[in-house]
């Protein structure tokens, strides 16, 4: 795959990742200044895209090349990243906590997010950057005994008339008792601590961010299948074992 096919026309791979690195075009493009993250692009198929990674070492070791975290939907290209569910139990009641997302933010601004969530980089391993997402959006040192691996899941959606493919890694999070939240990169308005069962509330007025009830299904699979009725967790299992790889 050392040529992508765009519109009848071959683009080299090295053009399309010197052109996504174009701060001047991508300003042009979003129409904002930008930060370089650049992302890797592997060999496998958006619908069938990579999913097996060593969480320890350095995302993007096989790669075809890179390009700005911005292109890859456009192109067709699936963004890969790490969300982590925050939990907290009072007694015999649980509670999901969430980001309020910025009312600047380009995308679902002033929406529901997991607690801590950010696309995965080339160069860092994925619990490098789940550290450093924890330390910028929430201002947590994670405590290896309150993080719990998840799944590695696979999904599509639309927005902004664009089909977003995109890969999760998935964690979730106790949080202690006394925590408090502190946003460090502006992205965030504030925090919200929500029990399992209003959440239901949020999704009816269409404020969670999209792809945000994914971590959170995977979590009710795992730990909380009494939630669904029986129909609902055959359905889900389907899904998940279709587009699912557990993180090792």
């Amino acid at each position: 795959m050392e040529k992508l096919k765009k519109t009848g026309n071959y683009i080299n791979s090295g053009e399309i990742e010197k052109i996504s690195q174009d701060k001047k075009l991508l300003k042009k493009f979003l129409k904002k200044d930008v930060v370089l993250e650049l992302c890797p692009v592997f060999e496998q198929s958006s619908f069938n895209p990579e999913k097996k990674f060593n969480p320890e070492k350095k995302f993007g070791q096989k790669k075809l090349f890179n390009v700005e975290r911005s292109f890859l939907s456009p192109l067709g290209l699936p963004q890969y990243g790490v969300h982590c569910n925050g939990w907290s139990k009072e007694k015999s009641d649980f509670f999901f906590h969430f980001a309020l997302r910025s009312k600047k933010l380009r995308d679902f601004p002033n929406h529901f997010d997991n607690i801590f969530a950010g696309g995965q980089p080339t160069g860092i391993s994925i619990n490098e950057n789940l550290k450093k997402e924890a330390s910028e959006e929430a201002g947590l040192k994670i405590l290896k005994k309150n993080l719990k691996v998840g799944n590695v899941i696979n999904y599509s959606h639309n927005h902004n008339d664009e089909i977003h493919s995109g890969v999760i890694f998935v964690y979730d999070y106790q949080v202690n008792e006394n925590v408090k939240f502190i946003n460090n990169d502006g992205e965030v308005e504030g925090f919200k601590s929500v029990e399992v069962d209003k959440i239901y509330k949020i999704l009816e007025r269409k404020l969670l961010k999209p792809n945000c009830i994914i971590p959170i299904a995977d979590f009710f699979l795992r730990n909380m299948r009494d939630f669904f009725p029986n129909s609902g967790i055959l359905r889900l299992e389907e899904l998940f074992k279709k587009n699912g790889q557990l993180i090792k």
